[in-house]
């Protein structure tokens, strides 16, 4: 196929613009992704990027045969893929297969992104708009792969949905270093590139996605032209050869200094976007000290306009008179030029773009011009008052140079930006509260902070969702990582004393993110894998010393493994989304007994509890709903219908069970997507419910502003839900009425923790994290705080927590605590991750 340059349209006029985004991905077996993957991730995550073409197509059968045509990065190990078009149960529910065949044409050539998952392999294809995911599994002998479709992808419309030669472009100069990969583009809906057109020679012709227009520039081009385009020639014209323009060389000599600066300054902008991934990473090469640069030498530049306006006057009397009609048309055609390509840049990429590097500073360059525009406009409307007392015009005017006042305004807009933008250590927060049945504790002084440190970090991973599990001198938690359109993950043991590291599972590279916290039980570890959208995943069971599988295979799930296992009477409860809920032997791994989610219109994310010989779940998709069943049986003893979905695990307390409920998600306040029979969630809401263990009766119920989608804690008087506007409630144990609230700042993605003592009937602290980092130790008698630490301003990192604490005794005296917190780590220059646990340390009586 002859190669074709990239034509500018809307997906590749993205590519100037940076892309930092929160990524959710799926494993070699998962559900349609409905998650924003920008395409830098896939770049930089993906092992395989290869193009290849369609040699033969069996609508039949139904099968595709793909040949090897070009590498892209890495060496692909296919020369030949064939491939099943059966697809999996979303293929089949959507007609995927057919969509693919309608669009699957000899010679089409297609770009493919994949890597090697264990000793399998996990790809997906685009070809003209439309995405898909297929998965390669090797034989025994280690050579054959043995190819299969899942679905189509058409979210993945998002991350780009040009043509293939356009998607082949952008991933040669991006991974050669000539340009930023675009961002994805949140409003494309979902959908499938157009079918190929076959016209009389029957030869397909090329296919153009909607929404592109061939030849067309983007918005965020024109952005360039205004002032790299333009400004840049004319200041080089200006300050070399101002003869040229004979009717405007007053008025260039008197815009030379802000010429000069706005092209400098947008050049080095560019420039300085397009390299700054070859730049150390330092302070001195970051986005904040180059923009201190680029105000110094605004700042020199203004300078250096006052005192050649002052020379100038003295020399050239007409620099100081009024602007003349010629001049301003001018100003204001390109101030009106740079204010429209602002504007597009804005609607198209975001209006918060327009204040990062490089089009900060085109928009401050825009500001300065109306700045200036408005001040010859100004000259222009109050010329007549500039005449002597014989009524004739002054030789030399009182005014300010019109290219000193747009520097100025450009020099005030960039230092505005500077400040509101700049990363900063994160001061106190207005931990506001509200205290309403408030109850006393006797020489209640609280616990005192003593340190936190950054335990464990390792780069090899992104992020510590799961809690840890602290047993005897070991702690265990699962870690996970998002590269490109794959996930991975690993169950971590460290040595409790040091955090040296004893052992990680990874399953050979197999397994899948873990956000389930690992259950130590008789010298073994029960851990699951997989988030939301991955399938087909399963519970592991490891040697607690080892960390080597001890079940002859692991438990198989048609879905993912996302709760935390629970381990009781020789047996292990887990979730598994769609297909319910398992009960098999700790010993063999056996199945006891399996309630089937999809059978009951359920899908079972929650942690289960048990006590009482009974389990105790929820269900937040298909149907919202409580339930309780026999430990021994799965039999279903009672459900009770739940006002919104059930994620957290639910706490048995006594004779009662309590359940947290929200919309949304863990971390979004609105389900994003409908579902059959089930109303779109228009407005966030919350609750917090206590049913009769025994026969799921509601005994009170609590509406909170948003979701309470984490595990909640109690102690003998207190329930305590942390929710995602940002407060920890505490309510009455037996009316649930509020005896207290307090705010951390930002939203509960974490539950709350609690420190007890006297056999546990009365509590100590209660121990609370935001989802940015905020660490706060409580008094449980009234929410006051008794300490806080900031895990942003400690490490100088952003912080993401989805780890709900853990504490422990630090001494064995119960005097000091240890308080475990997983996170995700943003480095704030170039965006890095790690994945880290902190520990906490507090005591009391000092």
């Amino acid at each position: 196929m002859p190669r074709t340059f990239l034509r500018p349209g809307r997906p590749a006029g993205l590519v100037l613009l940076a892309a930092f985004a929160t990524l959710l991905v799926a494993g070699p077996a998962a559900a349609v992704i409905k998650a924003l993957i920008p395409l830098k991730e896939v770049l930089n995550g993906e092992e395989f990027i290869f193009i290849a073409q369609v040699d033969a197509v069996d609508a039949a059968k139904p099968s595709v045969v793909f040949t090897f045509a070009e590498n892209l990065k890495g060496k692909a190990p296919f020369e030949r893929i064939a491939v099943n078009l059966t697809g999996d149960s979303f293929a089949k529910k959507d007609n995927h297969t057919k969509e693919m065949l309608d669009r699957l044409a000899a010679k089409r050539q297609l770009v493919f992104f994949s890597s090697k998952v264990g000793k399998d392999y996990s790809a997906f294809g685009y070809m003209d708009g439309t995405w898909f995911q297929l998965r390669g599994v090797t034989d025994p002998d280690g050579k054959t792969v043995r190819w299969a479709f899942l679905h189509c992808e058409p979210y993945f419309r998002r991350t780009f949905k040009g043509t293939t030669d356009e998607l082949k472009t952008v991933v040669t100069e991006c991974l050669a270093g000539k340009r930023k990969p675009p961002e994805p583009d949140e409003k494309e809906p979902p959908g499938y590139g157009t079918k190929p057109e076959k016209p009389a020679d029957g030869k397909n012709s090329r296919v153009v996605p909607s929404g592109s227009v061939p030849g067309a520039a983007s918005p965020a081009l024109f952005g360039v032209i205004p002032s790299f385009v333009l400004i840049g020639p004319l200041a080089i014209i200006a300050a070399l050869f101002p003869g040229v323009f004979a009717r405007l060389a007053v008025g260039m000599k008197r815009w030379r200094a802000f010429l000069t600066v706005a092209s400098t300054n947008s050049t080095l902008a560019l420039a300085y976007f397009w390299l700054r991934s070859y730049l150390p990473d330092t302070f001195w090469f970051s986005a904040q000290a180059f923009a201190i640069y680029l105000l110094a030498g605004t700042l020199v530049g203004l300078l250096w306009a006052g005192r050649r306006y002052r020379q100038a006057a003295a020399l050239e009397p007409d620099v100081s008179a009024p602007p003349a009609r010629t001049e301003i048309l001018g100003l204001l055609g390109v101030t009106a030029l740079t204010a429209v390509s602002v504007a597009l840049t804005g609607w198209w990429a975001g209006w918060g773009e327009v204040i990062q590097m490089p089009w900060k500073e085109f928009t401050g360059i825009g500001v300065g011009l109306a700045a200036a525009t408005a001040y010859a406009l100004y000259r222009a409307a109050t010329q007549r008052i500039d005449v002597g007392s014989d009524s004739k015009p002054l030789p030399i005017r009182l005014s300010l140079a019109g290219e000193a006042v747009g520097l100025s305004a450009l020099a005030v807009f960039s230092a505005t930006v500077l400040t509101v933008t700049w990363p900063r250590e994160h001061g106190p927060v207005d931990l506001a509260g509200e205290v309403g049945e408030a109850v006393s504790t006797e020489g209640d002084s609280g616990p005192k902070l003593v340190d936190a440190k950054l335990f464990f970090e390792t780069p090899d991973f992104h992020e510590i969702m799961s809690s840890a599990n602290v047993t005897g001198d070991k702690i265990y938690f699962g870690a996970s990582k998002t590269t490109g359109f794959r996930g991975s993950g690993a169950v971590f043991c460290l040595d409790r004393a040091t955090g040296a590291e004893a052992w990680r599972f990874t399953d050979d590279g197999g397994l899948m993110p873990v956000f389930a916290t690992p259950a130590v039980a008789g010298g073994q570890v029960f851990a699951g894998e997989g988030l939301h959208t991955d399938v087909e995943r399963r519970l592991f069971r490891l040697d607690a010393a080892t960390g080597k599988p001890s079940w002859p295979a692991p438990v198989a799930t048609t879905s993912h493994t996302e709760g935390s296992p629970r381990v009781a009477n020789g047996k292990v409860y887990f979730s598994a989304g769609d297909d319910g809920l398992f009960c098999v032997n700790t010993e063999t791994g056996k199945e006891a007994w399996h309630l089937k989610g999809s059978e009951q219109k359920l899908h079972i994310d929650t942690p289960p509890a048990v006590a009482k010989g009974m389990v105790f779940l929820g269900s937040g998709y298909l149907t919202f709903a409580m339930l309780g069943l026999n430990a021994e049986t799965g039999a279903e003893v009672w459900r009770t219908p739940a006002p919104y979905r059930s994620f957290g695990a639910p706490l048995v307390i006594g004779d009662k069970v309590v359940y947290g409920l929200g919309t949304g998600n863990l971390t979004t306040d609105l389900a994003t997507e409908s579902e059959p029979g089930i109303p779109t969630e228009t407005k966030p809401a919350g609750a917090v419910v206590c049913l009769e263990a025994a026969t799921g009766k509601e005994v009170w119920r609590y509406d909170t502003p948003k979701s309470v989608h984490t595990a909640t804690a109690a102690d003998a008087r207190t329930v305590y839900a942390a929710c995602r506007d940002g407060f920890v409630y505490a309510l009455d144990r037996k009316t649930g009425k509020l005896r207290w609230k307090r705010s951390l700042g930002s939203a509960l993605t974490a539950g709350p923790a609690v420190a007890a003592y006297a056999g546990g009937a009365l509590s100590l602290a209660v121990y609370a994290v935001s989802s940015e980092g905020l660490v706060a130790c409580l008094s449980p008698a009234d929410g006051k705080v008794l300490w806080t630490r900031d895990l942003r301003s400690q490490t100088g990192r952003e912080v993401q927590v989805l780890s709900t604490p853990v504490v422990v005794s630090g001494d064995g005296s119960g005097t000091t605590r240890h308080v475990f917190i997983g996170s995700m780590l943003t480095n704030k220059n170039n965006a890095a991750k790690t994945a880290a646990l902190f520990r906490i340390e507090d005591t009391v009586g000092e």
